[in-house]
Formats: C-alpha cells, structure tokens, sequence
C-alpha cells in the first residue's frame, strides 16, 4: 500500500495526503494528468493543488510542482497550491 493517497476532485483540483517523495511522486503527476484527460475542465481558470496534508515530502514536491506548473501552462489553467509545513520547508528552505 502507499504510503500517499491522491483525490481528483473534479472541475476543482488535486489533494494529496500522506507521504510525498521519489517513490509516490508518480501517482500525484498522473493524477493532475488525468485530471485534464479524464474529467470536465471546460471553463475552469485555476486548478489547485492540495498539498495542506502532505506529513512528509523530499525534493519530489518540487518535481511535482512544476510538472502541475507545465501541465496547467499547455492547458492556460492558473495553478494554486495549498503547501503543507512539510512541502513549504522544501520549496523555501531557510539556510
């Protein structure tokens, strides 16, 4: 079992709880994908990103971050994210 679970709400966005490093990184950037691929985004401006429950995260985060950011550019959808404590510490590490 993973260690991260992934919800697509669609016409809204991701949510991501749980565990997100090298090895569950690949279920949140198919999610976003299929996101686009599988539900109904006519319409939508902004697709957001939850990631307020991630417990624990490496580098990955940042991979999947701009992987959403990409995505969302070829679709012209804004991209929102909601960082946990976790995720925050690893996009803006203080030295």
């Amino acid at each position: 079992m993973s260690p991260v679970t992934v919800f697509v709400n669609e016409g809204a966005g991701v949510s991501v709880t749980g565990v997100l490093d090298a090895t569950t990184a690949v279920h949140v950037t198919r999610a976003v994908g299929d996101f686009f691929t599988q539900g109904d985004t006519h319409g939508l401006d902004v697709l957001t990103l939850d990631l307020s429950t991630v417990t624990m995260c490496d580098h990955s985060a940042v991979e999947v971050v701009r992987h959403a950011q990409a995505t969302c550019a070829k679709q012209a959808v804004a991209l929102r994210v909601i960082p946990s404590e976790a995720v925050r510490q690893v996009m803006c590490p203080r030295d």
